[in-house]
Protein backbone atom coordinates (compact mmCIF):
# COMPACT_ATOMS: atom_id res chain seq x y z
CA UNK A 1 0.00 0.00 0.00
CA UNK A 2 1.22 3.26 -0.88
CA UNK A 3 1.14 6.10 1.15
CA UNK A 4 0.34 9.67 -0.38
CA UNK A 5 3.09 11.69 -0.74
CA UNK A 6 3.25 14.43 1.78
CA UNK A 7 4.63 17.80 0.63
CA UNK A 8 7.01 19.42 2.87
CA UNK A 9 5.61 21.78 5.49
CA UNK A 10 7.96 24.64 4.55
CA UNK A 11 6.55 24.69 0.79
CA UNK A 12 2.96 24.72 1.74
CA UNK A 13 2.93 27.17 4.46
CA UNK A 14 5.29 29.97 2.97
CA UNK A 15 2.96 30.87 0.06
CA UNK A 16 -0.01 30.83 1.79
CA UNK A 17 1.54 33.23 4.41
CA UNK A 18 2.92 35.76 1.94
CA UNK A 19 -0.62 35.84 0.42
CA UNK A 20 -2.20 36.68 3.77
CA UNK A 21 0.45 39.40 4.44
CA UNK A 22 0.21 40.92 0.96
CA UNK A 23 -3.59 41.09 1.12
CA UNK A 24 -3.13 43.23 4.67
CA UNK A 25 -0.34 45.86 3.47
CA UNK A 26 -2.96 46.80 0.59
CA UNK A 27 -6.24 47.17 2.56
CA UNK A 28 -7.01 51.20 3.69
CA UNK A 29 -4.90 53.00 0.96
CA UNK A 30 -8.07 54.11 -0.95
CA UNK A 31 -9.36 55.78 2.55
CA UNK A 32 -6.23 57.91 2.78
CA UNK A 33 -6.94 59.31 -0.82
CA UNK A 34 -11.19 59.93 -0.27
CA UNK A 35 -10.65 62.00 3.04
CA UNK A 36 -7.83 64.31 1.05
CA UNK A 37 -10.31 64.65 -1.78
CA UNK A 38 -13.17 65.04 1.00
CA UNK A 39 -10.90 67.56 2.59
CA UNK A 40 -10.71 69.53 -0.84
CA UNK A 41 -14.00 69.07 -1.91
CA UNK A 42 -15.22 70.35 1.44
CA UNK A 43 -12.39 73.93 1.33
CA UNK A 44 -13.37 74.15 -2.89
CA UNK A 45 -17.30 74.12 -1.68
CA UNK A 46 -16.79 76.71 1.32
CA UNK A 47 -14.50 78.93 -0.87
CA UNK A 48 -17.26 78.93 -3.75
CA UNK A 49 -19.70 79.58 -1.21
CA UNK A 50 -17.92 82.61 0.08
CA UNK A 51 -17.08 83.72 -3.76
CA UNK A 52 -20.76 83.03 -3.99
CA UNK A 53 -21.98 84.98 -0.87
CA UNK A 54 -19.36 88.10 -2.67
CA UNK A 55 -21.05 88.44 -6.03
CA UNK A 56 -25.03 88.00 -4.15
CA UNK A 57 -23.77 90.84 -1.87
CA UNK A 58 -22.02 92.88 -4.61
CA UNK A 59 -25.87 92.67 -7.12
CA UNK A 60 -27.42 93.71 -4.04
CA UNK A 61 -25.31 96.71 -3.06
CA UNK A 62 -25.65 97.71 -7.20
CA UNK A 63 -29.46 97.11 -7.09
CA UNK A 64 -29.77 99.54 -4.25
CA UNK A 65 -27.28 102.29 -5.70
CA UNK A 66 -30.21 102.06 -8.73
CA UNK A 67 -33.19 102.29 -6.92
CA UNK A 68 -30.72 105.01 -4.48
CA UNK A 69 -30.40 107.01 -7.82
CA UNK A 70 -33.23 106.39 -9.57
CA UNK A 71 -35.00 107.93 -6.58
CA UNK A 72 -33.07 111.25 -5.89
CA UNK A 73 -33.71 111.45 -9.97
CA UNK A 74 -37.43 111.11 -9.58
CA UNK A 75 -37.27 113.65 -6.61
CA UNK A 76 -35.51 116.42 -9.17
CA UNK A 77 -37.71 115.46 -11.64
CA UNK A 78 -40.53 116.31 -9.44
CA UNK A 79 -39.33 119.17 -8.25
CA UNK A 80 -38.54 120.91 -11.66
CA UNK A 81 -42.22 120.10 -12.73
CA UNK A 82 -43.16 121.46 -9.30
CA UNK A 83 -41.56 124.54 -10.52
CA UNK A 84 -43.81 124.36 -13.68
CA UNK A 85 -46.85 124.13 -11.46
CA UNK A 86 -46.02 126.52 -9.44
CA UNK A 87 -45.05 129.32 -12.45
CA UNK A 88 -47.66 128.39 -14.18
CA UNK A 89 -50.16 128.85 -11.04
CA UNK A 90 -48.33 132.35 -11.22
CA UNK A 91 -49.44 132.90 -14.48
CA UNK A 92 -52.95 132.11 -14.14
CA UNK A 93 -53.34 134.47 -11.08
CA UNK A 94 -51.69 137.42 -13.54
CA UNK A 95 -54.53 136.53 -16.13
CA UNK A 96 -57.04 136.53 -13.25
CA UNK A 97 -56.01 139.96 -12.15
CA UNK A 98 -55.53 141.34 -15.91
CA UNK A 99 -59.83 140.06 -16.16
CA UNK A 100 -60.55 141.31 -13.05
CA UNK A 101 -59.34 144.79 -13.52
CA UNK A 102 -60.84 144.45 -17.28
CA UNK A 103 -64.28 143.95 -15.51
CA UNK A 104 -63.90 146.95 -13.41
CA UNK A 105 -63.13 148.94 -16.26
CA UNK A 106 -66.05 147.70 -17.89
CA UNK A 107 -68.18 148.01 -14.78
CA UNK A 108 -67.46 151.83 -14.75
CA UNK A 109 -67.65 152.30 -18.17
CA UNK A 110 -71.55 150.46 -17.92
CA UNK A 111 -72.07 152.52 -14.86
CA UNK A 112 -71.12 155.99 -17.18
CA UNK A 113 -73.17 154.83 -19.82
CA UNK A 114 -76.10 154.55 -17.84
CA UNK A 115 -75.76 157.94 -16.18
CA UNK A 116 -75.99 159.20 -19.97
CA UNK A 117 -78.83 157.50 -21.17
CA UNK A 118 -80.80 160.87 -20.32
CA UNK A 119 -78.77 163.61 -22.23
CA UNK A 120 -77.82 160.44 -25.07
CA UNK A 121 -81.34 159.70 -25.99
CA UNK A 122 -83.87 162.54 -25.15
CA UNK A 123 -86.40 161.02 -27.41
CA UNK A 124 -87.06 158.54 -24.89
CA UNK A 125 -87.60 161.42 -21.88
CA UNK A 126 -90.72 162.76 -24.20
CA UNK A 127 -92.75 160.21 -24.70
CA UNK A 128 -95.56 162.45 -26.04
CA UNK A 129 -93.40 163.97 -28.48
CA UNK A 130 -93.23 167.46 -26.70
CA UNK A 131 -89.71 169.31 -26.98
CA UNK A 132 -87.13 169.15 -29.77
CA UNK A 133 -87.20 165.50 -30.15
CA UNK A 134 -88.61 164.44 -33.20
CA UNK A 135 -91.39 162.20 -30.86
CA UNK A 136 -90.93 158.59 -30.10
CA UNK A 137 -94.57 157.90 -30.06
CA UNK A 138 -95.14 159.31 -33.74
CA UNK A 139 -91.38 158.14 -34.81
CA UNK A 140 -91.33 154.41 -33.57
CA UNK A 141 -94.44 152.45 -32.45
CA UNK A 142 -96.09 152.35 -28.98
CA UNK A 143 -94.25 149.00 -27.87
CA UNK A 144 -90.66 150.95 -29.11
CA UNK A 145 -91.78 154.03 -27.10
CA UNK A 146 -92.58 152.20 -23.80
CA UNK A 147 -89.16 150.27 -23.85
CA UNK A 148 -87.15 153.21 -24.38
CA UNK A 149 -89.14 155.21 -21.35
CA UNK A 150 -88.92 152.42 -18.79
CA UNK A 151 -84.73 151.77 -19.81
CA UNK A 152 -84.13 155.74 -19.36
CA UNK A 153 -85.98 156.02 -16.14
CA UNK A 154 -85.68 152.87 -14.39
CA UNK A 155 -83.21 150.50 -16.05
CA UNK A 156 -80.56 152.72 -16.46
CA UNK A 157 -80.30 153.80 -12.51
CA UNK A 158 -80.46 150.19 -11.26
CA UNK A 159 -77.92 149.58 -13.98
CA UNK A 160 -75.62 151.98 -12.70
CA UNK A 161 -76.29 151.36 -8.84
CA UNK A 162 -75.22 147.68 -9.84
CA UNK A 163 -72.34 148.33 -11.52
CA UNK A 164 -71.22 150.92 -8.87
CA UNK A 165 -70.67 147.68 -6.71
CA UNK A 166 -68.25 145.14 -8.88
CA UNK A 167 -65.10 147.16 -8.53
CA UNK A 168 -64.81 147.12 -4.97
CA UNK A 169 -65.65 143.36 -5.18
CA UNK A 170 -63.54 142.45 -7.55
CA UNK A 171 -61.03 144.80 -5.63
CA UNK A 172 -61.08 142.02 -2.43
CA UNK A 173 -60.20 139.26 -5.70
CA UNK A 174 -57.15 140.60 -6.22
CA UNK A 175 -56.38 140.76 -2.54
CA UNK A 176 -57.24 137.00 -2.49
CA UNK A 177 -55.03 136.49 -5.30
CA UNK A 178 -52.06 138.59 -3.89
CA UNK A 179 -52.44 135.98 -1.05
CA UNK A 180 -52.11 132.93 -3.00
CA UNK A 181 -49.46 134.21 -5.12
CA UNK A 182 -47.05 134.92 -1.84
CA UNK A 183 -47.46 131.20 -1.12
CA UNK A 184 -46.56 130.05 -4.42
CA UNK A 185 -43.55 132.14 -4.22
CA UNK A 186 -42.63 130.79 -0.48
CA UNK A 187 -43.14 126.72 -1.91
CA UNK A 188 -40.44 127.82 -4.24
CA UNK A 189 -38.22 129.73 -2.23
CA UNK A 190 -38.57 126.95 0.58
CA UNK A 191 -37.45 124.30 -2.37
CA UNK A 192 -34.68 126.43 -3.48
CA UNK A 193 -33.51 128.28 -0.33
CA UNK A 194 -30.18 127.56 1.25
CA UNK A 195 -29.94 125.17 3.97
CA UNK A 196 -26.78 124.11 5.90
CA UNK A 197 -23.32 123.94 5.55
CA UNK A 198 -22.38 120.00 5.05
CA UNK A 199 -20.64 117.80 7.38
CA UNK A 200 -16.93 118.93 5.99
CA UNK A 201 -17.90 122.58 6.17
CA UNK A 202 -16.83 122.98 2.58
CA UNK A 203 -20.28 123.60 0.89
CA UNK A 204 -23.77 124.91 2.00
CA UNK A 205 -26.78 122.29 1.04
CA UNK A 206 -30.15 123.38 0.03
CA UNK A 207 -32.76 122.48 1.61
CA UNK A 208 -34.16 120.23 -1.34
CA UNK A 209 -30.46 118.81 -1.33
CA UNK A 210 -30.77 117.97 2.80
CA UNK A 211 -34.10 116.31 1.90
CA UNK A 212 -32.76 114.67 -1.06
CA UNK A 213 -29.85 113.06 1.13
CA UNK A 214 -32.40 112.05 3.45
CA UNK A 215 -34.35 110.22 1.24
CA UNK A 216 -31.70 108.56 -0.76
CA UNK A 217 -30.17 107.00 2.79
CA UNK A 218 -33.98 105.86 3.83
CA UNK A 219 -34.03 104.19 0.20
CA UNK A 220 -30.55 102.32 0.98
CA UNK A 221 -31.91 101.56 4.43
CA UNK A 222 -35.12 100.44 3.31
CA UNK A 223 -33.22 97.59 0.62
CA UNK A 224 -30.83 96.51 3.88
CA UNK A 225 -34.08 96.22 6.28
CA UNK A 226 -33.92 92.87 8.30
CA UNK A 227 -30.40 91.48 7.00
CA UNK A 228 -28.49 92.84 10.68
CA UNK A 229 -27.17 96.48 10.98
CA UNK A 230 -26.00 97.62 7.94
CA UNK A 231 -24.36 100.88 7.13
CA UNK A 232 -25.12 101.70 3.30
CA UNK A 233 -23.97 105.90 3.20
CA UNK A 234 -24.92 107.42 -0.10
CA UNK A 235 -22.38 109.82 -1.34
CA UNK A 236 -22.61 112.55 -4.51
CA UNK A 237 -19.64 112.30 -7.06
CA UNK A 238 -21.46 114.21 -9.41
CA UNK A 239 -24.46 116.73 -8.99
CA UNK A 240 -25.70 119.67 -10.91
CA UNK A 241 -28.29 120.58 -9.42
CA UNK A 242 -26.28 123.56 -7.78
CA UNK A 243 -27.15 126.26 -10.51
CA UNK A 244 -29.37 123.96 -12.55
CA UNK A 245 -32.11 126.95 -11.94
CA UNK A 246 -31.81 130.39 -11.04
CA UNK A 247 -34.42 132.92 -9.31
CA UNK A 248 -35.39 135.75 -11.96
CA UNK A 249 -36.91 139.26 -10.15
CA UNK A 250 -36.42 142.54 -10.90
CA UNK A 251 -35.69 143.97 -14.71
CA UNK A 252 -35.10 139.76 -15.18
CA UNK A 253 -39.04 139.29 -15.65
CA UNK A 254 -39.07 139.61 -19.32
CA UNK A 255 -39.70 135.88 -19.94
CA UNK A 256 -42.23 135.66 -17.52
CA UNK A 257 -44.06 139.12 -18.46
CA UNK A 258 -44.19 137.35 -21.84
CA UNK A 259 -45.62 134.32 -20.59
CA UNK A 260 -48.40 136.17 -18.71
CA UNK A 261 -49.27 138.07 -21.75
CA UNK A 262 -50.01 134.93 -24.10
CA UNK A 263 -52.20 133.69 -21.19
CA UNK A 264 -53.94 136.94 -20.89
CA UNK A 265 -54.14 138.34 -24.50
CA UNK A 266 -55.86 134.50 -25.45
CA UNK A 267 -58.67 136.13 -23.86
CA UNK A 268 -60.51 138.37 -26.28
CA UNK A 269 -62.11 140.31 -23.98
CA UNK A 270 -59.51 141.47 -21.82
CA UNK A 271 -57.08 141.94 -25.37
CA UNK A 272 -59.79 144.34 -26.81
CA UNK A 273 -63.59 145.49 -26.27
CA UNK A 274 -63.90 147.48 -30.12
CA UNK A 275 -66.71 147.71 -31.59
CA UNK A 276 -68.13 150.25 -34.08
CA UNK A 277 -71.84 151.13 -35.87
CA UNK A 278 -71.76 153.27 -38.24
CA UNK A 279 -75.18 154.92 -40.04
CA UNK A 280 -75.88 153.64 -43.29
CA UNK A 281 -75.74 156.92 -44.90
CA UNK A 282 -74.47 160.59 -44.28
CA UNK A 283 -76.79 162.89 -42.67
CA UNK A 284 -78.76 164.60 -45.18
CA UNK A 285 -78.38 168.15 -43.75
CA UNK A 286 -74.85 168.29 -44.04
CA UNK A 287 -74.65 168.48 -47.60
CA UNK A 288 -70.80 168.85 -48.02
CA UNK A 289 -70.32 165.49 -45.96
CA UNK A 290 -72.93 164.12 -48.24
CA UNK A 291 -70.96 164.96 -51.32
CA UNK A 292 -67.65 163.65 -49.53
CA UNK A 293 -70.03 160.32 -48.31
CA UNK A 294 -69.18 160.60 -44.40
CA UNK A 295 -71.37 159.03 -41.97
CA UNK A 296 -71.88 159.60 -38.60
CA UNK A 297 -70.91 156.30 -36.13
CA UNK A 298 -70.74 155.39 -32.60
CA UNK A 299 -66.85 154.25 -32.03
CA UNK A 300 -66.76 151.90 -28.62
CA UNK A 301 -62.98 151.24 -27.48
CA UNK A 302 -61.25 149.51 -24.74
CA UNK A 303 -58.64 146.70 -23.77
CA UNK A 304 -56.28 145.94 -20.93
CA UNK A 305 -52.44 146.00 -20.84
CA UNK A 306 -49.49 144.64 -18.55
CA UNK A 307 -47.61 148.06 -18.10
CA UNK A 308 -43.74 147.50 -17.86
CA UNK A 309 -43.85 144.62 -15.29
CA UNK A 310 -45.71 146.17 -12.32
CA UNK A 311 -49.56 147.41 -13.11
CA UNK A 312 -52.42 145.95 -15.17
CA UNK A 313 -54.83 148.70 -16.74
CA UNK A 314 -57.75 148.69 -18.27
CA UNK A 315 -59.60 151.35 -20.34
CA UNK A 316 -63.24 151.22 -21.94
CA UNK A 317 -64.64 154.23 -24.18
CA UNK A 318 -67.34 155.05 -26.53
CA UNK A 319 -68.18 158.20 -28.47
CA UNK A 320 -70.48 159.42 -31.32
CA UNK A 321 -68.55 160.80 -34.19
CA UNK A 322 -70.51 163.41 -35.67
CA UNK A 323 -70.06 165.08 -39.08
CA UNK A 324 -71.06 168.36 -40.27
CA UNK A 325 -70.33 171.35 -42.13
CA UNK A 326 -67.88 173.69 -41.10
CA UNK A 327 -66.80 177.18 -42.21
CA UNK A 328 -68.70 180.65 -43.26
CA UNK A 329 -67.50 180.86 -46.75
CA UNK A 330 -65.45 177.85 -47.69
CA UNK A 331 -67.43 174.79 -46.09
CA UNK A 332 -65.86 172.10 -45.03
CA UNK A 333 -66.64 168.67 -43.20
CA UNK A 334 -65.29 167.92 -40.25
CA UNK A 335 -65.85 165.56 -37.50
CA UNK A 336 -66.65 165.89 -33.61
CA UNK A 337 -66.68 163.68 -30.58
CA UNK A 338 -69.53 163.34 -28.30
CA UNK A 339 -68.30 161.32 -25.36
CA UNK A 340 -70.83 158.64 -24.22
CA UNK A 341 -69.56 156.41 -21.54
CA UNK A 342 -66.02 155.49 -20.32
CA UNK A 343 -64.45 153.23 -17.63
CA UNK A 344 -61.30 152.84 -16.49
CA UNK A 345 -58.97 150.78 -13.92
CA UNK A 346 -55.01 150.27 -12.80
CA UNK A 347 -53.66 148.31 -10.53
CA UNK A 348 -50.10 148.93 -9.15
CA UNK A 349 -48.20 149.23 -6.27
CA UNK A 350 -47.92 152.78 -4.57
CA UNK A 351 -44.38 152.96 -5.11
CA UNK A 352 -44.48 151.82 -8.73
CA UNK A 353 -46.66 153.94 -10.92
CA UNK A 354 -45.95 153.24 -14.63
CA UNK A 355 -45.31 155.15 -17.34
CA UNK A 356 -48.32 154.26 -19.52
CA UNK A 357 -48.65 157.29 -21.95
CA UNK A 358 -47.65 154.76 -24.96
CA UNK A 359 -50.30 152.05 -23.53
CA UNK A 360 -52.72 150.97 -26.85
CA UNK A 361 -55.73 149.77 -24.49
CA UNK A 362 -57.05 148.46 -27.55
CA UNK A 363 -56.71 151.76 -29.30
CA UNK A 364 -59.27 153.88 -27.31
CA UNK A 365 -56.59 156.62 -26.58
CA UNK A 366 -56.05 157.23 -29.86
CA UNK A 367 -59.91 156.93 -31.35
CA UNK A 368 -61.88 158.17 -28.22
CA UNK A 369 -59.09 160.82 -26.79
CA UNK A 370 -61.83 162.90 -25.62
CA UNK A 371 -63.54 160.42 -23.66
CA UNK A 372 -60.53 158.83 -22.98
CA UNK A 373 -59.65 162.35 -20.95
CA UNK A 374 -62.73 162.25 -19.01
CA UNK A 375 -61.93 158.19 -17.76
CA UNK A 376 -60.27 157.87 -14.46
CA UNK A 377 -59.74 155.96 -11.71
CA UNK A 378 -57.78 155.06 -8.48
CA UNK A 379 -55.94 152.32 -8.76
CA UNK A 380 -55.71 148.74 -6.62
CA UNK A 381 -52.68 149.42 -4.62
CA UNK A 382 -52.74 145.72 -3.41
CA UNK A 383 -51.12 144.32 -6.69
CA UNK A 384 -47.53 143.74 -5.83
CA UNK A 385 -46.78 143.64 -9.79
CA UNK A 386 -45.61 140.29 -11.53
CA UNK A 387 -44.07 138.09 -9.23
CA UNK A 388 -40.37 136.61 -9.46
CA UNK A 389 -39.86 133.06 -10.52
CA UNK A 390 -37.55 129.94 -10.82
CA UNK A 391 -36.61 129.39 -14.03
CA UNK A 392 -33.70 127.25 -15.47
CA UNK A 393 -30.17 128.81 -15.57
CA UNK A 394 -29.61 131.67 -18.25
CA UNK A 395 -27.20 129.64 -20.26
CA UNK A 396 -29.74 127.10 -21.01
CA UNK A 397 -32.67 129.78 -22.29
CA UNK A 398 -30.03 131.42 -25.17
CA UNK A 399 -30.14 130.61 -28.42
CA UNK A 400 -28.75 127.33 -29.94
CA UNK A 401 -27.72 126.53 -26.16
CA UNK A 402 -27.43 123.03 -25.69
CA UNK A 403 -30.02 120.65 -23.87
CA UNK A 404 -30.39 120.74 -20.62
CA UNK A 405 -29.60 117.86 -18.27
CA UNK A 406 -29.72 117.65 -14.65
CA UNK A 407 -26.97 114.72 -13.99
CA UNK A 408 -26.52 112.61 -10.47
CA UNK A 409 -24.28 110.19 -9.44
CA UNK A 410 -24.41 108.37 -6.22
CA UNK A 411 -22.08 106.15 -4.40
CA UNK A 412 -22.87 103.35 -1.92
CA UNK A 413 -20.15 101.73 0.44
CA UNK A 414 -20.51 98.84 2.48
CA UNK A 415 -18.29 97.67 5.34
CA UNK A 416 -16.60 94.31 5.56
CA UNK A 417 -18.02 93.21 8.48
CA UNK A 418 -21.67 94.22 7.06
CA UNK A 419 -20.63 91.23 4.62
CA UNK A 420 -22.64 87.57 4.73
CA UNK A 421 -19.19 86.04 4.64
CA UNK A 422 -17.09 84.76 7.43
CA UNK A 423 -15.29 87.76 8.54
CA UNK A 424 -18.17 89.57 8.51
CA UNK A 425 -22.04 88.40 9.51
CA UNK A 426 -21.68 84.70 8.00
CA UNK A 427 -22.87 81.90 10.75
CA UNK A 428 -19.50 80.36 9.79
CA UNK A 429 -16.75 82.32 12.06
CA UNK A 430 -13.51 82.52 11.45
CA UNK A 431 -11.11 80.87 14.03
CA UNK A 432 -9.81 83.41 16.08
CA UNK A 433 -5.87 84.15 14.80
CA UNK A 434 -3.66 84.95 17.72
CA UNK A 435 0.09 85.87 16.76
CA UNK A 436 2.42 83.66 15.02
CA UNK A 437 -0.78 81.13 14.56
CA UNK A 438 -1.41 79.71 11.12
CA UNK A 439 -4.52 80.70 9.69
CA UNK A 440 -7.17 77.84 9.06
CA UNK A 441 -9.75 77.15 6.32
CA UNK A 442 -12.08 79.75 7.40
CA UNK A 443 -9.85 82.47 7.69
CA UNK A 444 -11.18 83.71 4.04
CA UNK A 445 -10.03 86.91 2.93
CA UNK A 446 -12.81 88.98 0.09
CA UNK A 447 -9.76 91.40 -0.82
CA UNK A 448 -11.85 94.24 -0.79
CA UNK A 449 -10.49 97.88 -1.11
CA UNK A 450 -9.72 99.86 1.98
CA UNK A 451 -12.13 97.70 3.51
CA UNK A 452 -15.46 98.22 2.36
CA UNK A 453 -17.45 97.08 -1.01
CA UNK A 454 -18.80 100.05 -3.02
CA UNK A 455 -21.21 100.35 -6.25
CA UNK A 456 -22.12 103.27 -8.24
CA UNK A 457 -25.10 104.47 -10.11
CA UNK A 458 -26.25 107.20 -12.21
CA UNK A 459 -29.40 108.93 -13.43
CA UNK A 460 -30.19 112.04 -15.86
CA UNK A 461 -33.41 114.57 -15.54
CA UNK A 462 -34.31 115.75 -19.20
CA UNK A 463 -37.00 117.14 -21.12
CA UNK A 464 -39.36 115.90 -23.07
CA UNK A 465 -41.37 117.46 -25.89
CA UNK A 466 -44.72 116.42 -26.12
CA UNK A 467 -45.73 114.37 -27.72
CA UNK A 468 -42.34 112.74 -27.49
CA UNK A 469 -40.61 113.71 -29.96
CA UNK A 470 -36.84 114.41 -29.32
CA UNK A 471 -36.64 117.48 -32.24
CA UNK A 472 -40.30 118.48 -32.52
CA UNK A 473 -40.85 117.27 -35.83
CA UNK A 474 -44.25 117.40 -34.58
CA UNK A 475 -44.56 120.43 -34.21
CA UNK A 476 -42.63 121.90 -37.24
CA UNK A 477 -44.37 119.69 -39.47
CA UNK A 478 -47.24 122.05 -38.81
CA UNK A 479 -45.42 125.23 -38.62
CA UNK A 480 -45.30 125.75 -34.84
CA UNK A 481 -41.96 126.90 -32.91
CA UNK A 482 -40.09 124.54 -30.93
CA UNK A 483 -40.65 123.99 -27.67
CA UNK A 484 -37.87 125.25 -25.51
CA UNK A 485 -37.15 123.76 -22.20
CA UNK A 486 -38.06 125.59 -19.20
CA UNK A 487 -40.19 125.64 -16.13
CA UNK A 488 -43.35 126.65 -17.55
CA UNK A 489 -44.13 122.91 -18.97
CA UNK A 490 -43.88 120.06 -17.06
CA UNK A 491 -42.39 117.46 -18.86
CA UNK A 492 -39.24 116.74 -16.83
CA UNK A 493 -38.76 112.90 -16.95
CA UNK A 494 -36.32 110.53 -15.45
CA UNK A 495 -33.33 107.87 -15.98
CA UNK A 496 -31.14 105.64 -15.36
CA UNK A 497 -27.01 106.54 -16.74
CA UNK A 498 -24.01 104.21 -17.18
CA UNK A 499 -21.91 105.96 -14.17
CA UNK A 500 -18.55 105.30 -16.35
CA UNK A 501 -19.88 107.91 -19.18
CA UNK A 502 -19.61 110.48 -15.87
CA UNK A 503 -16.72 112.13 -14.48
CA UNK A 504 -16.56 112.75 -11.02
CA UNK A 505 -17.44 116.48 -11.00
CA UNK A 506 -14.60 119.10 -9.12
CA UNK A 507 -16.43 120.08 -5.77
CA UNK A 508 -19.41 117.23 -5.51
CA UNK A 509 -21.23 117.08 -2.69
CA UNK A 510 -19.56 114.02 -0.44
Amino acid sequence: MRLPRRLPTAAVRKPLHSSVCTLHRQRGQALVLGIFFLIAGLAGTYFLFNTGQVVTEKNRLVTTADAVAYGAGVMQARALNFDAYGNRALVANEVLIAQMVSLSSWSQYVKTHAENLPWQFPECMDPNGVGEAYGVAFKYDVLFAATCYLSVQYAGEFVAQAAEQLPMLMQKIVVGVEANKKLIQLAQKALHGSGTANGSGNATLTAFQLSRATVMQEIADANYRGDGSVTATAQLLTDSWPGFTRRYEGAERARFAEVTKIAAYSDGFVRQRNWTAEASAPDPRQWVCVLNWRKNSVKRRGGTELVNYDEWKAEDTESYWEFRNTGRIFKRCRSREHPIAWGEQQAHPDDADQDDSDAALGGSPRTNPYAHSLASSDQWAEYTGLPAFQDLNADYLKPGAPEPRLKLQVKLTRQRDQLATPEGRSAIRQAPDPAGARPNVTAYQSKLSNGEMTASAAVEVWFERPPGSANNTWGSARGKPSELPSLFNPYWHVRLLDPSLLAPAAGAQK
